[in-house]
């Protein structure tokens, strides 16, 4: 693994926040936590990593060429869940789509990544 370090700590926090959230969105009560798919979307698409071209991210927000090949690959699974949404859709839509197992088992994928790779970090 070639470590790139990382030069944004804070967009990192918050883009492993995003995809932890969108592996596991069953420990999320929409009534209660306010859980909301589009504020994630906003994150990995925008503010931290950019999913549909993530390689400039890499020594920013993502460490590795792996974690960018994984962002690609959940940037790819994000555009085919927003393809099929109404045009203002609710947390229901989201976790309603044919598309949105694909979106949590991605970003599981990249999580897992994520935070191993965090850990063997020096």
């Amino acid at each position: 693994m070639t470590d790139r370090g990382i030069a944004l700590p804070a967009l990192r926090h918050q883009l492993v926040a995003a995809v932890l959230t969108l592996a596991v969105p069953a420990l999320h009560d929409p009534a209660r936590d306010g859980f909301d798919p589009a504020s994630l979307l906003t994150t990995l698409l925008t503010e931290t990593c950019d999913a549909t071209d993530p390689l400039p991210w890499l020594g920013h927000t993502l460490r590795t060429d792996e974690e960018a090949a994984l962002t690609a690959d959940l940037g790819t699974a994000l555009h085919t869940l927003r393809t099929g949404l109404p045009a203002d859709p609710t947390p229901a839509d989201h976790l309603a789509s044919p598309a949105w197992p694909t979106v949590t088992t991605t970003a599981a994928r990249l999580a897992r990544t994520l935070v191993t790779n965090d850990h063997l970090a020096h």
